[in-house]
């Protein structure tokens, strides 16, 4: 992967150590990288709470180059699905749904995965607040 290619049909994209960081065109970027540069694997989408934004680590695999690539990028409260370029990542856009708050828009089936249904706020935001009383996980406790 040539991040000079990828500055020059992109735009605005840098190394930042062992990353490609892109501020914008996240989708076209992975598509091209999955085109291209045969990474056509996507092992994992992570999320990571700077304060203030949540930077989106989307770490793909080149099987025929037998390659990594780790593309970020910041967000604030929404990203783009890429679930069509990529069908493993419906579990992982659940996941940082659940627990950070993104939407991502494209995917219609965002839902909780680990917090009830009813749970207020985002588990590893650094804004959010424990509070003991919602630490009941069972319907029948009048704290629940």
């Amino acid at each position: 992967m040539d991040i000079n290619e990828l500055k020059n049909i992109f735009g605005e994209c840098e190394l930042c150590g062992n990353k490609v960081c892109v501020k914008n065109n996240l989708y076209e970027v992975l598509d091209y990288l999955k085109n291209k540069y045969s990474f056509k694997m996507l092992k994992s989408i992570t999320a990571v709470d700077l304060g203030g934004e949540i930077e989106l680590l989307y770490h793909l695999f080149s099987i025929e180059d037998e390659e990594d690539a780790i593309i970020s990028v910041k967000v604030q409260k929404e990203a783009d699905s890429v679930i069509d370029l990529f069908e493993s990542a419906r579990a992982d856009e659940n996941e940082i749904y659940d627990m950070f708050g993104i939407k991502f828009i494209g995917n219609e089936d965002l839902k909780r995965l680990y917090m009830p249904e009813n749970w207020e706020g985002f588990p590893l935001r650094k804004d959010y607040i424990q509070d003991d009383t919602r630490l009941a996980w069972n319907d029948n406790s009048d704290n629940a």
